[in-house]
C-alpha cells in the first residue's frame, strides 16, 4: 500500500485578502509615473516655443497680468515661476493627479484679454501617450506580478 501526501505552496485565501491592497498600490505607482511623465513633458520644452515678447517679459521679471515674478532667462514654456510644475502632484488619498487650475487652460490654448492668442501646449492626456503606456505597463506589470506571487505563496 502506498501513502500519498499532497502539500500546496500557494494560498488562494491569502491572495484574496491581499488583492485590494495590491490594486491600490499599483494605482499609486501608476499615478506617480503619470506625474513624472507630465513633468518630463514640460521639461522637454513644449512646442511652439515662447514668443520674443514673452521671453522679454521673463527677463524683466513680469508675469501674467503684469505680476512681478523673479526674472529668468529660462525659455521653457509653462515654467516661468515653476508654480504649475510644482503643483503637478499625485495624491494617494484621491488617486488623482492634481495641478493648478490654469494648467488645463494652457494645455488647450486660449485668447487673452487684449486679443492675443496663447497656443496650446499639450502636456496632459496620458491616455493617448505611448510613453505612459510603455513605462506604465512596465512598472505595473513588474510590480503587480511580484506582489501577486508574494501574496499567493503560503
Amino acid at each position: 500500500m502506498f501513502k500519498t501526501k499532497l502539500t500546496t505552496t500557494y494560498s488562494f485565501a491569502k491572495l484574496n485578502r491581499s488583492i485590494g491592497k495590491i490594486i491600490r498600490e499599483s494605482v499609486d505607482e501608476l499615478g506617480e509615473v503619470g506625474e513624472n511623465i507630465l513633468k518630463q513633458r514640460i521639461d522637454s520644452k513644449l512646442q511652439p516655443p515662447l514668443s520674443p515678447f514673452t521671453l522679454k517679459m521673463r527677463r524683466k521679471g513680469i508675469g501674467w497680468g503684469g505680476a512681478k515674478v523673479p526674472a529668468t532667462n529660462d525659455d521653457t514654456p509653462l515654467k516661468q515661476t515653476g508654480s504649475l510644475y510644482k503643483s503637478l502632484n499625485y495624491i494617494k488619498k484621491d488617486q488623482t493627479i492634481k495641478m493648478n487650475s490654469y494648467g488645463k487652460i494652457h494645455n488647450d490654448g486660449f485668447t487673452g484679454k487684449s486679443g492675443f492668442k496663447v497656443p496650446a501646449r499639450k502636456f496632459l492626456g496620458l491616455e493617448d501617450d505611448n510613453t505612459f503606456k510603455t513605462i506604465g505597463l512596465a512598472v505595473a506589470t513588474k510590480s503587480i506580478q511580484r506582489k501577486l506571487q508574494k501574496a499567493f505563496k503560503k
